[in-house]
């Protein structure tokens, strides 16, 4: 079980996300999500969500939360703002994403989770730096972040992009493996990268199993 600041620049012992509880929570959303395309056969939209949520968290209100002796819930807001259409990946597909020095790192999505629930595991080359690198020159570089899951939402965002294809083969399906199923929002396999190569990273509970090896000092 982990624990992290919601504010990292700003940190409290009452303001925190635990792994777990966002777990269950979205769980709980897609189940929600579930019913209305099991009955009306398409995805809620947002108000509908949104409500729905402040609907059940209203009943719960003075039992689940530490403000609920001496306040009520009025309402809950939201608000939303235009993206690049989401990227789609597959198994196979290679990434880059930018390092804290603003150099490129490159991953690879090597399979789904084990679980059967389409979540993309993805690892990350020692390849910092490494200027328009041939996908064949990226197989052959070693891991220095194991393959583990990451939340879908990071790729369909852009936080790795897909830069090309190829099938995953045998000796690619040796590579170390992260056995813990985690969906966190945050791109832990970037930071872990980060500390990999002792560039600025945020410490998260756990961060020392998704790296292949120690990290280096920096300037090594």
């Amino acid at each position: 079980m982990g624990w992290e600041p919601i504010n990292p620049k700003r940190p409290t012992k009452d303001a925190l996300l635990g792994d777990e509880p966002f777990d269950a929570l979205a769980e709980a959303i897609e189940q929600a999500v579930g019913f209305y395309q099991r009955d009306l056969g398409r995805k809620p939209s947002l108000f509908e969500l949104v409500t729905t949520f402040e609907r059940a968290l209203e009943g719960q209100y003075a039992e689940s939360v530490r403000e609920g002796q001496n306040s009520e819930l009025v309402s809950i807001s939201f608000k939303t703002k235009k993206i690049p259409k989401r990227q789609k990946w597959q198994v196979g597909d290679f990434l880059v994403a930018e390092a804290a020095n603003g150099q490129p790192v490159y991953g690879r999505v090597f399979a789904t989770d084990p679980m059967g629930l389409g979540v993309p595991m993805i690892g990350v080359y020692d390849s910092l730096g490494l200027k328009r690198p041939s996908l064949k020159e990226l197989k052959r570089l070693p891991l220095i972040v194991k393959v583990s899951t990451i939340h879908p939402e990071l790729l369909e965002k852009r936080s790795w992009r897909v830069i090309g294809h190829l099938p995953i083969g045998k000796e690619e399906e040796k590579h170390p493996r992260r056995s813990e199923v985690s969906l966190s929002g945050s791109n832990n396999q970037l930071i872990a990268a980060n500390r990999h190569y002792g560039l600025p990273h945020k410490t998260f509970f756990g961060i020392g199993g998704y790296l292949v090896k120690q990290p280096r000092k920096r300037g090594s």
